[in-house]
């Protein structure tokens, strides 16, 4: 495992904090960073353990810190013996309300509680959630914002040659020669994240047209969840499929996604758990939209439980892992671009 930097224990929960450093300097449009430190929640009764990671959004938002003090409410808050998932649920909807228990942290704690049942019901997750299971997917990887003349090198040096998909943070309607780059050296389909980086449709429009040749899968959140009306106006118009990221977040799939998306990248992070984001999943579908699982930069442990949920998704991006130095779990692995359950499990 990483270092661990703090601990806190009480019945049944615990938590630790992991140092992880990262293989290259991640950048997107307002930060970037070299290491994470996120945590480890662990629900223990008997021989049997669950754990659930608490990834990091962004640089400036809830702190690890943070999240310990949360902790240490909820630990206070929940009674001492739980009666299932159902019990569970309904524990973690009255702390969100009272607490204002972060989504991060309130995946986590379902995520080892749910492991644990499994491990106490001899069963996968999946079956414990009521869903089909699946063990490999192909995942795209993520390239961190970078100068077109760093493309070629950084693309062989990592051999990034061998993923079915390349995922690329643009930054703004500069990025056009950075995307351009990419393009020559790969030649599958190229997915983009905006990261709420374009200041209006039009700005977004502009950009799309002068590489509307290229092969673009989908163009993720290039637009503020603030600013509707301007999202509503590309959807409009896009050459490309527009992809919800942080204007879904842990809210509801309501009709209004489909005047403004293509689709929706639901994430357990943000999401707040298997269960919510299995609704927003389903909410979807239902809408007849495109279905995207997301990941945070975390360990094996987070994009294990994404690839619980995985079944009959449309898009996969769980590729955080690979941007460790050193994964501490090996719950997962990687081979040719996709992503495998690891038989240690």
């Amino acid at each position: 495992m990483g270092k661990k930097i703090g601990m806190r224990k009480v019945k049944h929960w615990s938590i630790e904090e992991l140092h992880l450093p990262l293989k290259i300097n991640w950048k997107i449009v307002r930060w970037s960073l070299a290491e994470k430190n996120n945590l480890v929640v662990t629900f223990k009764e008997g021989p049997f353990s669950g754990r659930g990671e608490v990834a990091f959004i962004t640089h400036g938002e809830i702190t690890p810190a943070q999240v310990l003090e949360y902790f240490n409410e909820f630990i206070s808050f929940v009674p001492p013996d739980l009666n299932g998932l159902d019990h569970l649920t309904e524990v973690l909807e009255e702390a969100s309300e009272e607490l204002g228990l972060p989504p991060n942290l309130r995946f986590a704690i379902e995520a080892a509680y749910v492991e644990f049942l499994s491990k106490l019901m001899e069963d996968g997750v999946s079956r414990v959630l009521g869903v089909r299971d699946i063990h490999h997917i192909q995942t795209s990887y993520s390239l961190p914002h970078m100068e077109p003349s760093g493309v070629d090198d950084f693309l062989k040096k990592h051999d990034l040659l061998r993923f079915p998909f390349l995922k690329i943070k643009v930054i703004g309607p500069e990025d056009v020669e950075y995307v351009r780059e990419v393009a020559k050296d790969f030649k599958g389909p190229l997915r983009l994240d905006g990261n709420e980086g374009f200041s209006s449709a039009d700005e977004a429009l502009k950009f799309c047209h002068e590489i509307k040749d290229l092969n673009i899968e989908f163009f993720e959140q290039p637009i503020s969840h603030q600013n509707f009306d301007e999202c509503v106006k590309l959807r409009e118009k896009s050459p490309f499929l527009l992809m919800a990221d942080e204007s879904l977040q842990d809210r509801a799939v309501v009709d209004d996604f489909q005047r403004a998306f293509h689709g929706v990248n639901v994430k357990l992070q943000k999401a707040g758990g298997y269960i919510k984001a299995l609704r927003q999943l389903r909410e979807a579908r239902r809408l007849g939209l495109k279905t995207m699982l997301g990941c945070m930069i975390e360990t094996s442990l987070g994009i294990s439980c994404a690839m619980n949920i995985a079944n009959g998704v449309d898009f996969y991006d769980l590729d955080g892992f690979l941007h460790l130095e050193k994964d501490p779990f090996g719950l997962v692995y990687e081979d040719k671009g996709s992503i495998h359950m690891s038989h240690s499990q």
